[in-house]
């Protein structure tokens, strides 16, 4: 049973910045699935026109465990398995090349086949890291009013990235490049909530790849160039319920944020249901692309041995050129939809 007193504060620490006490661990499994869906539209003398309807879809699980070496300090590795990564169009035309403007137009083509044009499948490059926290409320002999956390962890580069197929002719998903990730979140404890704010920064490295087209077209040599990514959000966890006698609780999340995707390289026709031959089998710049939204979230811990996790995310895909050489953007009621689940265990 969850009891909750008049002046219950939260736990030692919120769930965002908790990590396990010394000599002690947490293994965890997690499932992600993130959706961006939208018109797709070029821009034209006459104004911007649909010229297609796209799909961006991604199931992911995650296998993750920490242990900690150190009082407020842990050891993790993380690795990522894309279960299913596609890009999909209910609508599309074929491009054409356009002598007025001397680039491609799908403008009044003839219709294309509705369904997946590329999807790919397998396990990711093994995130290592360290994450601490250099001042916290968990510490009560220093009696911090303050959870610091802070995180960093490098990601091994692996052959089976989304650009390519392997031996057997079936395609990786993921970006497949080695890179590093900085992360830190802030938290206090006022009462029965626990206001946040978190901000994360990845640095996607470069990789050099025999590139395979998603009409089977194999081309050596691309140098791809995923884009670096940066986010920040805002929150507060609101403690519902909590039973001391066996560590049980459940936790409210609401929150904000924002995310930024630099500018990239990557291999032309994969993000646009069909390209010109002069740009297939090259690679392009993509635009900078800007989102901002909010969800909620809980975390239920029915004793102290086992934590479980939802959360659900809508954000805002402001417009973006997805081929410079082509004046095609995503339309302006584009959306990205995540929902997430974690089954945790931990040792305590």
């Amino acid at each position: 049973m969850l009891l909750l007193g008049p002046l219950l504060p939260l736990a030692s620490a919120a769930v965002v910045t908790e990590i396990p006490p010394f000599l002690r661990g947490d293994i965890q499994i997690a499932y992600t699935y993130e959706q961006l869906s939208g018109s797709l539209v070029e821009r034209a003398d006459q104004g911007d026109v649909e010229v297609g309807q796209r799909t961006l879809a991604d199931h992911m699980l995650r296998y993750g465990v920490a242990f900690s070496v150190a009082p407020g300090v842990a050891v993790f590795a993380d690795l990522p398995h894309y279960v299913s990564s596609r890009v999909s169009y209910g609508s599309y035309s074929d491009m054409v090349y356009d002598p007025g403007t001397g680039s491609g137009t799908y403008i009044g083509t003839t219709p294309g086949t509705p369904g997946d044009l590329v999807s790919g499948a397998g396990l990711g490059g093994i995130w290592f890291g360290v994450r601490g926290t250099p001042f916290s409320e968990a510490f009560t002999s220093r009696n911090s009013k303050t959870t610091w956390l802070l995180e960093g962890a490098i990601r091994t580069g692996d052959k089976s990235s989304f650009w390519t197929v392997n031996e057997d002719g079936k395609r990786g998903a993921g970006p497949g490049g080695t890179a590093a990730r900085l992360h830190t979140a802030f938290s206090t404890t006022v009462g029965r909530t626990a206001p946040y704010v978190a901000g994360t920064y990845v640095g996607e490295g470069k990789q050099t790849v025999t590139l395979v087209t998603p009409n089977g077209t194999a081309y050596e040599g691309a140098e791809i160039d995923p884009a670096n990514h940066g986010d920040l959000k805002i929150g507060v966890e609101v403690l519902t319920g909590r039973n001391p006698a066996n560590g049980a609780l459940f936790v409210f999340d609401l929150h904000l944020g924002v995310s930024y995707d630099a500018w990239a390289q990557l291999p032309s026709g994969f993000y646009l249901p069909k390209v010109l031959e002069a740009s297939e089998g090259g690679v392009v710049q993509q635009a900078e692309q800007l989102e901002g939204g909010g969800g909620l979230g809980a975390t239920w811990r029915p004793f102290e041995n086992m934590q479980i996790g939802v959360v659900g995310d809508v954000a805002y895909h402001l417009p973006q050129r997805l081929e410079y050489p082509y004046p095609v953007y995503t339309g302006g009621e584009t959306l990205d939809v995540t929902f997430g689940s974690t089954l945790g265990v931990r040792f305590r």
